[in-house]
């Protein structure tokens, strides 16, 4: 009788690459798993200025609808950002993960909006968001979850 090759390293690398790949499969689907979008995180909060005249795509999470013309988004607790943005044209609540794209603008200023949507804007709500950067988005998706 053959005596046949011991196959245990491979057998073993094999089954630790399966359960590692089963593991990030079974991950909890979160803002940093929009394939092609940057995370709303942190981080990009603090970088925002960076991008500005840039057209990204971030991921986030909806923290409030404010009007017909926009809302802010957060994940997990970081600071929010506005966005700007035809509410007519997607539906969505507090707490769901959209997909915004948009060009980053240096800071708000409603004085540069048509004297209709000036009128909306001079709530003071916004002036707390007047010397922040903000997304003038071209799209808002919801992300369906898994």
């Amino acid at each position: 009788m053959t005596a046949r090759p011991a196959r245990t390293p491979f057998t073993a690398t094999a089954v630790a690459a399966l359960i590692v790949g089963a593991g990030l499969a079974l991950s909890g689907c979160g803002p940093e798993d929009v394939e092609g979008a940057i995370t709303y995180d942190q981080e990009f909060y603090d970088q925002r200025a960076d991008y500005v005249g840039e057209v990204v795509t971030v991921s986030a999470e909806v923290e409030d609808v404010i009007s017909d013309d926009g809302l802010t988004i957060d994940s997990f607790g970081t600071d929010s950002t506005m966005v700007l943005y035809d509410m007519d044209l997607v539906e969505v609540e507090e707490g769901q993960l959209v997909e915004v794209t948009g060009t980053v603008q240096a800071a708000f200023d409603y004085t540069t909006l048509d004297d209709a949507a000036e009128e909306e804007f001079t709530d003071d709500f916004y002036q707390d968001y007047e010397p922040e950067p903000y997304i003038d988005a071209t799209d808002v998706t919801l992300v369906a979850e898994e």
